[in-house]
């Protein structure tokens, strides 16, 4: 079947499989079946529409709505919203059910969760065990971290997104289980690398990239199971630790040397088309241990889904976001939804069962169109009911929003509380002002570049030349020209690994980072060896040499 999408106007296919599986997951309300229909949105649009709804990064100075105690939020302090500092909104100091309100059928139901939405508190801060870890958003079980965003497990880390089980490392991007690193990417099982982009078990390397297996290696790209080789050359131990002696100490000159050799290499070594590894029939970029998996990204041990992103341990999921560390199970259009079965258009549902149209629920079952309730069941528009009365009223809306076109889809962009510019669609799907506006969502207007008189920019690219009175000092961002300072955990570290400190703040060093990951978008090309076809992350413009993974591993191995 193909489709024209609503929001772009681009075509898009719905094969017969989806259209299986949406029969499938249909919720049954008062011992009715209620058919999810084939989405209107392209699966773009569709994941657009969920990243809206998630402010990961933006953090503001507020008060909390219930103290008056002054907070860290991911609320402006002059939006339209109730805000509790995390402590008050976990505890039973507020109801709430308290909010709770009757049905109005002649209104539709996006603007009746809109309205909801409005009223009841939200957390300031979604963090869950943290330690000495405050200025952190969306993260479990973390000690001694700092501006760490999505993510879990982690000690004495700053500066980064989606990390998980690492310790001691900065700036990096969506990296698993890696120790003493810098600046690296869509990686995992990694210690003292510096500089490294699709990297599994590798040690003691700098500069490198797609590869496995390897240690001691500078300027390296698609090398397996090596060791002491220079811009994919072996040039064995003894060169080696001389070449390495030259690169002890980094600089931003040594650093762009480095950068530009390795990009003259990539141009002529073959890459390979996704990254999958010891998957089944998937398809995608950065998938391992997986099953039948299609359209989907940076995900692992996962079953049966499709269009999955930053999603471990789903099973039978369509349309997934943001589902670490637990994933969900038989869960439609869900985003920052964790540990959560058959289930749809969801946002921050923790652990919970048979949840519809809900945002920031936890342990909770039976749920349909409520906002901030714990450890609750059979509530709609956050009232409650008995068991029986849940299934019939359940299965009057599920009828009303059927008939109003919004059954199906994920919350509309008006319900979000941030502006678009505030959350990570942005990211994903840039726009400016007036195209944010047309799509129903506001704007917000930059912060002043608010350059103190006197403001520094960073002379020295040699860490031994910094001293400790840089951290009371404040920069000027080389990329933006926004301020930024130093702390001193933050040049601990870049003494250890004898690495200049950075010249732009961080938001411009996290662009830059996100610049270097491939798109979560696939594209229909051929090997360029064998010529079979191939879905990949590279798409035909791009200039890269790209083999299917048959001739890659011939090629490497």
């Amino acid at each position: 079947m193909l489709k024209l999408c609503r929001q772009c106007g681009q075509q898009f296919k719905i094969t017969d499989k989806d259209l299986r599986y949406y029969e499938q997951i249909y919720p049954v309300f008062n011992n009715k079946r209620f058919q999810i229909p084939a989405p209107d949105y392209c699966s773009d649009c569709r994941l657009q529409r969920r990243l809206a709804f998630r402010n990961e990064r933006k953090l503001y100075h507020r008060k909390c709505d219930f103290s008056g105690k002054e907070i860290i939020a991911m609320y402006a302090p002059d939006v339209p919203y109730k805000v509790y500092d995390q402590d008050v909104w976990w505890s039973d100091k507020w109801d709430p059910l308290q909010y709770g309100r009757d049905f109005d059928f002649p209104k539709t139901f996006s603007e009746q969760l809109r309205a909801l939405y409005l009223d009841v508190p939200h957390i300031s801060l979604y963090t869950n065990n943290v330690e000495n870890s405050y200025y952190t958003n969306f993260v479990i079980n973390q000690k001694n971290c700092y501006l760490i965003f999505g993510g879990g497990s982690n000690e004495d880390c700053m500066f980064g997104n989606f990390i998980s089980f690492s310790n001691t490392c900065l700036d990096l991007m969506s990296v698993f289980n890696c120790e003493l690193c810098y600046e690296g990417g869509v990686s995992s099982n990694c210690y003292n690398c510096k500089f490294f982009l699709y990297v599994r078990n590798c040690s003691d390397c700098i500069m490198i990239e797609d590869c496995q297996s390897c240690k001691n290696c500078i300027g390296c790209f698609g090398l397996r199971n090596k060791e002491y080789c220079v811009f994919n050359e072996s040039v064995g131990k003894e060169q080696f630790e001389a070449i390495k002696k030259e690169y002890e100490y980094l600089t931003d000159e040594k650093i762009k040397l480095l950068r530009t050799k390795l990009d003259e290499l990539k141009k002529k070594v073959p890459h390979v088309g996704s990254h999958i590894y010891n998957s089944e029939d998937c398809t995608g970029d950065m998938i391992i241990n997986c099953k039948r998996c299609e359209y989907s990204f940076s995900v692992r041990d996962c079953e049966n889904c499709k269009y999955a992103s930053y999603s471990p341990k789903s099973i039978s999921s369509y349309d997934c976001t943001f589902n670490s560390p637990d994933g969900v199970q038989f869960c439609y259009n869900v985003c920052s939804t964790v540990g959560t079965r058959n289930s749809m258009a969801t946002f921050l549902i923790w652990y919970c069962d048979e949840i519809f149209y809900s945002t920031e629920c936890h342990n909770s079952s039976n749920l349909f169109g409520c906002v901030g309730l714990k450890s609750q069941k059979y509530c709609i528009l956050n009232k409650q009911y008995s068991q029986e009365e849940y299934g019939k009223m359940a299965a009057k809306i599920a009828a009303h929003m059927m008939k109003t076109g919004e059954w199906g889809d994920y919350f509309p962009y008006e319900i979000s509380p941030y502006s678009y510019n505030e959350t990570i669609a942005n990211e994903h799907f840039p726009l400016d002002r007036q195209q944010a506006g047309e799509i129903g969502m506001s704007w917000k207007k930059d912060d002043e570049k608010g350059k103190y008189q006197g403001a520094a920019v960073i002379v020295s690219s040699d860490i031994r030349n910094v001293t400790d009175d840089i951290t009371r000092q404040i920069l000027t961002c080389r990329q933006c020209g926004k301020n930024y300072k130093i702390i001193q955990q933050e040049l601990n570290f870049y003494r250890k690994m004898k690495i200049p400190v950075p010249k732009n703040c961080f938001d411009c060093r996290y662009k830059n980072r996100l610049a270097l990951e491939n798109p979560h978008k696939l594209w229909d090309r051929t090997c360029m060896k064998c010529g079979a076809a191939i879905k990949t992350a590279y798409s035909p413009e791009r200039p890269e040499v790209v083999y299917c993974e048959s001739c890659y591993l011939k090629e490497v191995y």
